[in-house]
């Protein structure tokens, strides 16, 4: 009863000083705030204004009651949708169609405030009924704006709900509510350094591994690789598996693999690239059955790079992944052990050099 009163008051006071009339309501579940559409947002100015004006009526204790009127020739209503109506319209026309046939006018007013035809239960004074309306509208559509509001026992909750998580969040803080703005503030701006400063050494650690992984090659090479005869020296591949629980895993990995391709020994031999396959595995330290891991592929040929993920996704029944050119990452969900998948990745990676 107290939030269909206080929409009552709401959308009287809005239509009537700011001449935007109500298009749609909803009576939310406990202890959800209502609200009502506008067809334009209010501005912060305007709210404070109509907060105002609501709550002088309900500090005056206006009298809501109910009257019933059987309706007379010619007070059928108005037809929806029409241009000009009067203000008087609001007695007799909102929410009244013309086709109306039921007989019954029954009109709840606030006495010298609202006159409006409904249907429901309302509290018999506004003298409980404090208001309060939300300061930051919503679109809902394109034509209508969604302004939320509190009143009576649902108010009471939120104030008390939000007193006690403020309460709450000032003692994780250790500081008094009145500073716990300033102290978030501090908080969030920290976190953001520090996030600025993981980014930074993750980026020289992905550059470190990678040229270390083509240092690594490059002694593979050094020593005569596998075996091959003149420039071809056959195929270096290497599984690489880490263990990371952060969230920008797969983007670290690649980084890994631009540093060692920038790294890369050279051929001696114009438009000769080494050949290679890179497979790097990062898996979160404490992993159960609904773990990711994440796989990364990185080779000199694109036709073997396809090969060995097409095999990887055959061997293991949970890694989905596809890639484009010489790069190929995947997800492997539940837990990779580098004794027992590690083992096969690295096996079906050796094959076929």
């Amino acid at each position: 009863m107290s939030l269909h009163t206080a929409q009552h008051l709401l959308s009287s006071v809005i239509d009537s000083s700011l001449q935007a009339p109500t298009l749609t309501w909803s009576l939310t579940p406990w202890p959800s705030p209502a609200y009502i559409d506008l067809p334009r947002p209010l501005t912060a100015a305007e709210i404070g204004d109509v907060q105002d004006q609501v709550n002088r009526h309900v500090f005056e204790g206006r009298r809501v009651h109910v009257q019933v009127d059987d309706l007379q020739a010619g007070q059928a209503g108005v037809d929806r949708g029409t241009g000009d109506i009067a203000p008087s319209s609001r007695e007799l026309g909102r929410g009244l169609p013309r086709d109306y046939s039921g007989g019954v006018h029954r009109m709840v007013i606030i006495d010298g405030v609202d006159r409006t035809p409904c249907c429901g239960t309302h509290l018999p004074s506004l003298s409980t009924l404090q208001l309060f309306l939300f300061p930051s509208p919503t679109a809902s559509s394109s034509t209508s704006f969604r302004h939320y509001f509190l009143a009576g026992p649902r108010l009471l909750n939120h104030l008390a709900t939000t007193q006690a998580l403020l309460t709450r969040t000032a003692g994780l803080l250790s500081c008094g509510p009145p500073e716990t703005p300033e102290r978030v503030a501090l908080v969030v701006d920290e976190s953001k350094r520090r996030d600025r400063r993981v980014e930074d050494l993750e980026r020289e650690l992905a550059g470190v591994l990678g040229r270390q992984l083509a240092e690594e090659m490059a002694q593979w090479r050094s020593a005569g690789g596998a075996g091959g005869s003149g420039s071809d020296l056959g195929e270096w591949v290497r599984c690489v598996s880490r263990t990371d629980d952060a969230q920008s895993t797969r983007a670290f990995l690649h980084a890994v693999t631009l540093a060692f391709e920038a790294h890369l020994p050279r051929s001696k031999q114009p438009n000769v690239t080494p050949r290679f396959t890179l497979l790097l595995v990062s898996s979160p330290p404490s992993q159960t059955s609904s773990s990711t891991t994440i796989v990364m592929l990185f080779g000199a040929e694109e036709k073997r790079v396809k090969g060995v993920g097409d095999e990887l996704k055959k061997q293991f029944k949970t890694l989905k992944g596809g890639g484009k050119e010489t790069r190929w990452s995947g997800k492997f969900v539940g837990v990779w052990s580098t004794d027992r998948e590690g083992n096969t990745a690295s096996t079906l990676l050796s094959q076929g050099t």
